[in-house]
């Protein structure tokens, strides 16, 4: 049966530094950026729990940077508690679960096979999405990755993630030329771009680390 994988953003709760543990929101009864809705009444997680790692962006070949101590459904979302080795047992992993706790990376993939589906059409922000409703789903992992697709859920660990602002002008500023109005100012980066810049950045970042703990970066 085929995988379905969907990346969305995650609440993540308050880490317990001495377990290395928090909770994270997997999935709400949101649509998504491709017009998809999970419905997470219809989650079977009995055999995920038979072996709950948590790999880094679907690297199977590779050791799981985390583990899910426990899943559950509760009001209409699916939860799980992560759990990260320390830096002595993975060094890599204990990266993945700063960069979590420091509001860097703000998602999880939760792969699934579905059971039961339909086509079904949604209104979001005044457009019409046509993508699939989940009814039933069985878990089949959970990943850490990068880029979200379900914009619902967001990190709230007391410690939000950075953000771009633009510099303030210097005490005597040279009047602007006129602008067409909505227009973005000259020279400044649209919040869009600077988030790309962001992801890429951090994706080099990842993958250098972990070509350098597998052998392949000296």
């Amino acid at each position: 049966m085929k995988l379905v994988h969907k990346v969305m953003d995650f609440e993540v709760g308050q880490a317990d530094e001495q377990a290395r543990t928090f909770w994270a929101v997997a999935s709400s009864p949101t649509v998504d950026r491709q017009g998809d809705l999970i419905e997470s009444t219809g989650w079977d997680f009995a055999n995920f729990l038979k072996n709950p790692v948590i790999p880094w962006s679907h690297d199977y070949a590779s050791p799981p940077v985390a583990r899910a101590l426990a899943v559950k459904v509760e009001k209409g979302r699916l939860l799980f508690k992560a759990q990260f080795p320390t830096a002595e047992e993975y060094a890599f992993a204990d990266t993945i679960y700063r960069l979590y706790k420091g509001g860097y990376l703000r998602a999880f993939s939760v792969g699934f096979a579905p059971l039961e589906s339909e086509v079904a059409t949604h209104q979001v922000a005044g457009r019409s999405l046509t993508g699939t409703r989940y009814l039933k789903q069985e878990l089949y992992e959970i990943s850490c990755v990068t880029l979200p697709a379900n914009p619902e859920a967001l990190v709230a660990m007391g410690l939000g993630g950075p953000r771009f602002t633009p510099s303030p002008a210097g005490p005597n500023p040279t009047p602007s030329p006129a602008r067409t109005p909505g227009a973005s100012p000259p020279g400044a980066v649209h919040p869009a771009a600077a988030r790309a810049l962001a992801q890429a950045a951090l994706g080099e970042l990842v993958m250098a680390r972990l070509r350098y703990h597998l052998g392949l970066l000296h």
